[in-house]
């Protein structure tokens, strides 16, 4: 899967009361996600504006969709934002931790692997040096 906005759990659509000013933010479903890919334009309701609940991006109040087909279906993300696949039904508090998770697993991972390349030259370097001393002994 294309780590792109479209493909993303935190892809919102948001209504903003009038009077009260109350934010009511919603992830997208699987038709509105569909329909993203051919025309985003039409994607969701004028009333809704797109953002990521993250807050790495906000169309804002106005409703322009001019760079919405750039922001959702081309900018890849995985590296400068907090990408997590869409899974339907799950609540964005749920994805937040699922994703912190996600992303500590992989930092552990580099961490581990940097600790056994460590390891590996330590190794190498004791078995160089025994046999450098078994040499000199001989």
């Amino acid at each position: 899967m294309k780590p792109i906005c479209r493909h993303c759990h935190f892809l919102a659509k948001e209504y903003r009361e009038v009077n009260t000013g109350h934010v009511h933010a919603f992830s997208l479903n699987k038709q509105e996600r569909e329909k993203a890919a051919l025309a985003p334009q039409e994607m969701v309701a004028t009333h809704y504006s797109l953002n990521c609940h993250m807050g790495v991006w906000d169309e804002g109040v106005s409703g322009s969709t001019e760079e919405r087909n750039s922001i959702i279906n081309l900018m890849p993300r995985a590296s400068g934002c907090f990408f997590f696949p869409h899974h339907p039904a799950m609540l964005f508090d749920a994805a937040r931790e699922l994703q912190k998770r996600a992303d500590e697993n992989r930092q552990m991972k580099r961490s581990n692997l940097y600790t056994r390349i460590g390891l590996w030259v330590a190794a190498g370097a004791l078995a160089v040096s025994a046999l450098v001393a078994y040499l000199k002994n001989v």
